[in-house]
């Protein structure tokens, strides 16, 4: 059965330990896109040999299960047999409200007692039965509280059905699962020690992918605050499929030619047009989710946000970026998870290789945490 372990075994530090060696492969399922990446250590880096794309089945994933394994899986066959990608193994992630991450502190013990404390403690912590989850936890540092010293610890759960419904997807697809992250994790592990998340900043990390999008606020790397808003690109997407009649794939097509943020005479088709105005109190009620979130970790008396950055197929929405600064004021990037990789330009089309980067980031970091010494 796979487990938490990647998301909990002290990510923020494993983000720059050494590699192994051989190829490995990152694979993203999510209620819109199925996303593969395949990385190799070549020398002192990790060079891209593979990176594949495609929608998910309609209604297939719901709330980050999936619910139609073989549908799913046959996607995920087609993608590996058309790439010519022949791992036998992929690292996965979960996301999403059946997720939760979540920072406590507790008083200074050892660690075989912190275990027992933890799992007799984390039903405070957890809002699903003990049972129904797995469960997983990194002790981060140590602080003072109150003139005390405690540490700190992050929880990580997942409900079990999540990552059964996975697991048995990835065997449909003849693969097996190395080990499941988070996705937000994921993407953390794309970016690190890039410019988008230097050292001894505060970054909103906003995953927007499936029905959710994903809040995290990271000091120097480490997750100080978690939520997640229900709206996100599957959500957009059932709303242009349902008012305005479309298939599936002809929606999804429309909703990536929406200028989110138009300047003066936006040059978008009638129906793009209808689509946008479909989607606008959405878009609007998901950075007004943004907005409240970040008000309430400033407002625990935590260090100022140095900037957002957006990921997920719905981070590359057409302009989310300027449109987030604008409302938020707040400097907004989308995900770039390239920096740190080898591209083979000879191999890869450069313009449509970054026109995807927000939706790779996660597959990336997958990929990344495959290689990586825990």
């Amino acid at each position: 059965m796979a487990d938490l372990q990647g998301t909990v075994q002290k990510y923020w530090e494993s983000l720059k330990k050494s590699f192994q060696r051989g190829s490995r492969i990152g694979l993203d399922i999510t209620s819109d896109t199925i996303a593969v990446a395949e990385l190799k250590r070549s020398r002192n880096a990790l060079t891209l040999t593979n990176v594949a794309i495609a929608n998910t089945p309609w209604n297939a994933v719901q709330d980050g299960e999936i619910t139609d394994p073989i549908a799913v899986a046959e996607v995920i066959e087609q993608l590996l047999r058309e790439n010519r990608i022949t791992a036998k193994s992929a690292i996965c992630a979960v996301a999403g409200q059946s997720t939760i991450v979540r920072p406590v502190r507790f008083p200074m013990m050892p660690a075989s007692e912190l275990r027992e404390v933890i799992l007799y403690e984390a039903e405070r912590y957890i809002p699903f039965a003990m049972e129904e989850v797995n469960l997983g936890f990194e002790v981060i540092g140590e602080v003072e509280e109150d003139g005390a010293l405690k540490q700190e610890v992050v929880l990580v759960a997942a409900q079990k059905n999540l990552i059964g419904s996975l697991v048995k997807c990835v065997q449909e697809a003849r693969l097996t699962v190395d080990c499941v992250d988070v996705a937000s994790f994921a993407v953390l592990r794309a970016l690190a020690d890039t410019d988008q998340m230097p050292d001894e900043q505060s970054v909103a990390l906003v995953h927007i992918q499936g029905w959710t999008t994903d809040i995290n606020v990271l000091q120097s790397g480490i997750p100080r605050f978690s939520r997640s808003v229900p709206i996100g690109y599957s959500y957009f997407l059932d709303a242009i499929v349902n008012a305005l009649e479309l298939e599936e794939d002809k929606a999804r097509q429309v909703l990536d030619e929406i200028d989110v943020d138009p300047q003066g005479s936006a040059d978008m088709s009638p129906q793009t047009e209808q689509a946008a105005e479909i989607v606008r109190p959405a878009l609007s009620e998901l950075v007004a989710e943004v907005g409240r979130s970040i008000d309430f970790y400033l407002s625990q008396g935590t260090e100022a946000i140095d900037r957002i950055v957006i990921s997920g197929r719905g981070g590359g929405l057409k302009n989310l970026d300027r449109f987030l600064t604008s409302r938020l004021g707040l400097t907004t990037e989308v995900a770039n998870p390239f920096p740190k990789i080898v591209i083979d330009e000879r191999q890869f089309d450069p313009a449509l290789l970054y026109s995807q980067a927000s939706a790779l980031a996660t597959a990336i970091g997958l990929a990344m945490r495959g290689f990586q010494r825990l």
